[in-house]
């Protein structure tokens, strides 16, 4: 495993960020994936906050080997038939090529059991809360309850440009016609493309790199590959962070999963969970906090 200590000098930038960018010759994105890895050690203790400041004199270990497997899952619910654990930014929800073992569904069969399942996916670059069915008897009502719109999923996006008030998109989603990693919005009324809804609100709003932002509350009644980061854009207000689709440069995607509500595969009763936001979000957007009550 390749690995680097040093110190941060007088001279060297405050930020955890940019002192891997000036120290080891790293883009400000792979600085950010890098902590959000949990492969950065400020003294002996993991560092979480990409933007966080090292003072002179601390001494950072870097581990700069490419991951192999999954970090250990954080789990916050659990009882014999389901879990929900809380992805990081920067862990696919499913294998990439060459990384079968770095994905999160590799990290749930490995501690959940050979039997759990994903429930959905988030993007790579997002985070937040999954659900996984523990065994196949629990698999069916929660895909029933899933294809009934019966599991809320609430998530928080911080939007870039002065979005306010709440809304409703209803855009079809389809590939891109230059780009078929990416999707692009059409008509409601178009033919081509799957009917897509994304239902938000604004909570709060805040600034970035001198303009506004907003952070909005995200509850889909679809589940369509980046729907909330297409439809958002479509409205000329791009997610910061998501620069594939017209968004600010950022040190990560600002999209976090934060509340699950759901009924049980086996009682019925509901159970709710939810995540903590990420300290880069309530940098954006000062005092923000959870609005699941």
């Amino acid at each position: 495993m390749k690995k680097r200590v040093f110190r941060r000098w007088a001279n060297d930038p405050a930020s955890l960020r940019d002192l891997l960018v000036a120290r080891l010759d790293l883009t400000p994105a792979d600085a950010a994936a890098l902590v959000a890895r949990g492969s950065v050690y400020v003294g002996r203790a993991r560092a979480h906050d990409a933007l966080g400041s090292v003072a002179v004199g601390d001494q950072l270990t870097v581990h700069l080997s490419p991951a192999t497997e999954a970090p250990p899952l954080v789990v916050v619910y659990r009882d014999d038939d389901v879990a929900i654990v809380d992805k990081p930014a920067g862990l696919p929800s499913q294998a990439e090529p060459g990384q079968r073992a770095f994905s999160l569904d590799a990290a749930a069969t490995r501690e959940l059991g050979a039997d759990a399942r994903l429930m959905h996916r988030l993007d790579k670059e997002a985070s937040g809360l999954l659900l996984v069915a523990l065994h196949s008897a629990a698999y069916a009502p929660l895909q029933r309850a899933m294809t009934e719109h019966a599991i809320d999923r609430r998530y928080l996006a911080i939007a870039s440009g002065p979005l306010e008030g709440e809304g409703t998109i209803r855009k079809r989603i389809g590939r891109h016609p230059r780009d078929q990693r990416l999707r692009a919005p059409l008509a409601e009324d178009a033919t081509a493309g799957e009917p897509a809804c994304t239902r938000f609100a604004v909570l709060a709003h805040g600034t970035y790199d001198g303009g506004p932002v907003a952070a909005v509350e995200v509850r889909l009644e679809t589940g369509r590959t980046h729907q909330i980061r297409v439809h958002l854009s479509s409205l000329g207000h791009p997610i910061v962070g998501d620069t594939a689709y017209a968004g600010p440069s950022f040190e990560r995607l600002c999209l976090h999963a934060y509340a699950l509500e759901l009924p049980h595969p086996r009682s019925g009763k509901p159970i709710r969970a939810s995540a903590p936001l990420p300290p880069a979000f309530s940098r954006l957007v000062p005092g923000l906090t959870s609005p699941f009550t």
